[in-house]
């Protein structure tokens, strides 16, 4: 990649382009670092130029994603596939989700099962209660 932007810089100037038309081609192709190595220019220098002539980096290489359950635009490595009730979907979202996604099902589950359990106190409870009363009535 260096060794044909470092052409691409020759080739320019000998065709009398200014350094902002380079930059500005240059700016598509690779990362700060290769365009200040291919100009000989430190990267600071590079960001100094791009901030003045407003050139902004490619956007055809975005690694972000709009997650679809929260809408936050989040870096690509933070979306996986979703498995819904051991079942693998198409549908991708982020780890925070899949994550808020569990945590809701784990507190359904756990909830759901000291309910269970509540009643089968209760049930006991009253078997109890009716045992005692039936003992009285006997006695």
């Amino acid at each position: 990649m260096d060794h044909s932007l470092t052409r691409y810089v020759i080739r320019s100037k000998e065709e009398g382009k200014s350094e902002e038309e380079i930059l500005k081609s240059m700016y598509k192709w690779g990362t700060q670092a290769d365009i200040a190595k291919a100009l000989n220019i430190s990267i600071r220098r590079v960001k100094y130029l791009s901030n003045k002539f407003g050139l902004t980096k490619n956007e055809s290489y975005k690694s972000t994603k709009i997650c679809p359950v929260c809408g936050l635009e989040t870096h690509i490595s933070c979306f996986d596939v979703f498995w819904v009730n051991g079942k693998l979907k198409n549908k991708h979202v982020c780890y925070s989700c899949e994550r808020e996604y569990h945590r809701s099902r784990y507190m359904h589950r756990v909830i759901t099962e000291k309910w269970e359990q509540e009643q089968i106190k209760k049930e006991i409870f009253i078997l109890k209660y009716k045992l005692e009363v039936l003992e009285s009535l006997l006695k």
